[in-house]
């Protein structure tokens, strides 16, 4: 008999006596980390050491990361759970001053293509990376996040009334509350993994583990999974950051887009001015982007679509509907020509203003997020976004649990 596709495992967890803070010792996935050595200064134990090592010579970044790990290992910074548990994590955090709780749980997920979908193209370098990280520790630090649909909220009741052991409560550097426990109750997890077994699964971040764990021929790895129709799922966008090689006008950039959007110029008032923006994008009932310019700190300009921007019937509808497609691959590469080695990402709006002001970059470009309907959508008929199409927030930390494999 084929084992469930959802089962517990026996966790890799710090020993809180040991460690002290837990605050002190986590750190966000490898991808938004842009300065790791802030991490190390908060603790010697801080996970950042294993999830984005740095060469400690004459060991690399990626023998340096196994060292640390044996070594925690071995004098009982990290031990192993004794019993085989499933890992619930609750998230309550704040966005535009609305409260949201995110609830989710970890468990191993069997690798298998046609039940875990997914909706992003993946990048040589990065996969590169992180194969040589899972492969020297066998060990995997950050999870792959993974979306399931629940209309009835059976899980996500079954999840409330568990029975559990507090494990963490604690508040990370973004204000966010974590909780963290473990359910180990027999009835709790096998109820869990059937009513788990006939989902589907919608990669929401994690792409590069995903693929890398194919790669390895590893049958089972660590996923966070959350209800898709929760509360707690909040997408933020991926805005474009543009530095031209070449240098051109913003005048010559709308000549060129005259044609397929429409151009509104709203002055840049005061400090309300961009929430004002970002909400008119948002709420505008086709397709609509902003544009802000060093040329023109002024000003923003809203495009709106007004002729569909994706002609070639050989697009697939979904992807021709879907609005960060519209933007990313329609008017920056193929309209205006714009290469990927201009084009940077950033989810805060209003940095993105200030790089423009000051002349960092050229161009910032808004644009509203997507929604999980539309990842849902694009997964399941087997196609890919661009790249950096969703900001699911919060991330899931790293440092939490860690998962060894044999």
């Amino acid at each position: 008999m084929l084992e469930p596709s959802t089962r517990p495992f026996k966790g890799i967890l710090f020993d809180r006596e040991k460690i002290g803070d837990i605050a002190s010792c986590v750190c966000p996935p490898y991808d938004v980390v842009s300065d790791p050595l802030t991490y190390c200064q908060r603790s010697p134990f801080n996970a950042i050491r294993l999830e984005l090592p740095v060469p400690r010579p004459p060991m690399d970044k990626y023998i340096a990361a196994k060292h640390t790990m044996d070594t925690w290992l071995k004098d009982g910074i990290l031990g192993q759970d004794r019993a085989e548990t499933i890992y619930l994590y609750e998230q309550e955090f704040t966005v535009d001053r609305t409260d949201y709780l995110r609830r989710g749980f970890i468990a191993l997920k069997r690798l298998e293509k046609n039940r875990i979908l997914t909706h992003e193209e993946t990048r040589k370098k990065a996969k590169e990376d992180r194969e040589k990280l899972i492969t020297t520790l066998k060990a995997f630090t950050s999870l792959v996040f993974g979306l399931y649909e629940d209309k009835e909220q059976e899980i996500e009741n079954l999840l409330i009334h568990s029975v559990k052991e507090e494990i963490y409560d604690f508040i990370d550097e973004q204000s966010i509350r974590n909780r963290f426990y473990r359910i180990t109750s027999a009835h709790d997890i096998n109820k869990l993994t059937a009513l788990m077994e006939t989902r589907n699964i919608y990669v929401a971040d994690g792409h590069h583990r995903l693929d890398v764990s194919y790669r390895l021929g590893l049958h089972h790895i660590p996923l966070y999974l959350t209800s898709m129709h929760s509360s707690g799922i909040v997408i933020l966008p991926y805005h474009r950051l543009i530095s031209f090689r070449k240098e051109r006008t913003l005048q010559q950039l709308l000549a060129q887009l005259d044609n397929i959007v429409t151009i509104e110029k709203h002055a840049y008032e005061d400090d309300d001015s961009p929430k004002k923006i970002e909400q008119a994008i948002s709420m505008a009932a086709k397709p609509s982007f902003a544009l802000y310019s060093k040329n023109d700190p002024s000003n923003f300009y809203i495009l709106t679509e007004k002729v569909p921007v994706y002609t070639d019937p050989s697009v697939p509808e979904t992807l021709r509907r879907l609005k960060v497609g519209i933007l990313h691959t329609g008017i920056l590469k193929n309209l205006l020509k714009i290469e990927d080695e201009e084009i940077s990402f950033t989810q805060d709006f209003y940095h993105s203003i200030k790089q423009a002001r000051e002349g960092t970059v050229d161009l910032a470009v808004f644009l509203p997020p997507t929604m999980v309907e539309e990842v849902k959508d694009v997964a399941d008929h087997g196609l890919y976004m661009p790249p950096k199409s969703t900001f699911f927030y919060p991330k899931i930390l790293t440092g939490l649990v860690f998962h060894k494999y044999e």
